[in-house]
């Protein structure tokens, strides 16, 4: 044990958010390195206060927790590997075989719209608008999490709805055997990627971060922070900050790091799903012709950045689900190109949501073969 760090981790029961099975699996492989102690705390308060005490060094939560607590004198010293981000759907079946005009519950204003979007016929409500109650009836904070899985459930099972949306880490805290579905945003088949809705996930999910005070040394639990996901953190958070609050509850946004190759095969089977590249193979690019024997290699040009990209996904969706335009953007780590990214980023989100909003005008003169309703005035594309 000599020569080891002695680091005490503070942590909270289960706020079925994935960070308690995570902080515990995350000492058990570094217990080599790190001579941990876990300690936990009922409230993630109390546990706060207890870390600005100095009764331990560090304290793992959510970074939703982390911007709704009071952080004054704390700093984030670790990003631990990024949860998955998505949600899922608990049903008998996938989303485009649930029973016409099918009943589902969820509570993100987000999932709900994606999911009207693919499935216009579908009934998604809140728990508490199920419950012909809502919220001050139900009465807030009565119904725990852990009562509101076990009341899904028991609601599904009895065939009341078709199925609910959750989040994935809350998913995992599920005791019983359900089938479930991620409403996520890749495909088995490329092929089929225009023909089924992505489900981009609400922004800053899955982060978990290790806090300490504000004089504690980085370093100590370098090997313990993810550098990819601390810089995909940096980069969401600093879009989602900019975006106007009208649209952050129905907008979806994630960040992530691919290698240029996992981009480019991306790509290529979108084109042709029976071609895969093989390993130690430069990027093959099919020609016109579907014969395999037909496709070219491809060099990479020396003005290609090497190395691996930052991919952007952002979609905002309308009011009625009809409505709804989605972004993608790929820029590599290296230079001064990632900065000048996101501003540019964030300036096309804003020029983009306001020219789809904005009324238009009567047109003074006709099309020549456009109905005459063309000309006509017309509301804004895109209802909040």
């Amino acid at each position: 044990m000599e020569g080891k760090p002695k680091l005490e981790v503070l942590t909270t029961p289960s706020h079925f958010d994935g960070v308690r099975p995570q902080i515990e699996n995350t000492i058990v492989k570094n217990r080599d390195f790190f001579n941990f102690k876990m300690t936990e705390i009922p409230h993630m308060n109390v546990a706060v206060d207890s870390l600005k005490k100095g009764t331990a060094d560090l304290l793992a939560m959510s970074i939703e927790q982390w911007k709704t607590l009071d952080n004054k004198g704390l700093q984030i010293s670790a990003f631990l590997p990024r949860r998955e981000p998505t949600w899922v759907l608990v049903a008998d079946d996938k989303p485009e075989y649930l029973p016409y005009r099918g009943k589902i519950v969820c509570e993100n204003e987000l999932i709900t719209r994606q999911l009207l979007r693919m499935r216009p016929d579908l009934e998604v409500v809140t728990l508490a608008a199920f419950l012909q109650g809502g919220p001050d009836e139900i009465g807030e904070g009565i119904i725990e999490q852990d009562e509101e899985l076990l009341l899904l459930e028991k609601l599904h099972v009895d065939g009341s709805i078709d199925g609910y949306a959750i989040p994935r880490g809350k998913f995992g805290q599920i005791k019983s055997r359900v089938r479930r579905h991620t409403l996520g945003m890749q495909r088995e088949k490329p092929s089929q990627e225009f023909e089924r809705s992505t489900f981009i996930p609400p922004p800053l999910q899955g982060f978990t971060v290790l806090v300490s005070r504000a004089d504690f040394p980085k370093k100590v639990i370098a090997r313990l922070n993810d550098s990819a996901t601390e810089l995909c953190y940096e980069i969401e958070n600093h879009i989602f900050e900019s975006l106007n609050d009208k649209i952050k509850h129905v907008c979806g946004l994630f960040v992530e790091q691919k290698k240029l190759s996992t981009i480019l095969k991306h790509y290529v089977k979108l084109i042709d799903d029976s071609y895969a590249l093989r390993i130690g193979e430069n990027y093959l690019i099919p020609s016109d012709k579907k014969s395999r024997d037909s496709r070219t290699k491809w060099s990479p040009s020396r003005n290609v950045a090497q190395g691996p990209r930052i991919c952007i996904y952002f979609e905002v969706l309308g009011k009625n689900s009809d409505v709804s335009f989605e972004m993608v953007r790929i820029e590599p780590i290296s230079g001064n190109s990632l900065d000048r990214a996101k501003n540019v980023f964030i300036k096309e989100i804003k020029f983009l949501v306001d020219l789809l909003q904005r009324d238009h005008d009567e047109l003074n003169r006709l099309i020549s073969g456009l109905p005459p309703e063309y000309q006509a005035a017309k509301p804004g594309l895109l209802k909040l």
